[in-house]
């Protein structure tokens, strides 16, 4: 089953939010627990909260991104 092509943009920024958001949460704890008894539940809910910040602000970001990006840089012929 595929998803339709109308949702492409909306799949795409959730898809960069918890690619980015995740190994991100990862390195946080890892930097500021450490590799501890709790590692794992301080990962998953740092990595849950991480998610559920990223997806809204990547749908709003990136296409916002773009439309500067396009407006800087000249298109190709």
């Amino acid at each position: 089953m595929k998803i339709s092509s109308k949702y492409y943009n909306t799949v795409l920024s959730c898809l960069a939010a918890v690619i980015i958001s995740v190994p991100i949460a990862f390195v946080m704890v890892a930097i500021n627990l450490g590799f501890v008894a709790g590692f794992m539940p301080a990962f998953l809910k740092s990595a849950a909260a991480g998610v559920a910040i990223s997806v809204p602000l990547a749908n709003v970001g990136i296409p916002l991104a773009q439309k500067i990006t396009d407006g800087l840089v000249e298109k190709k012929n």
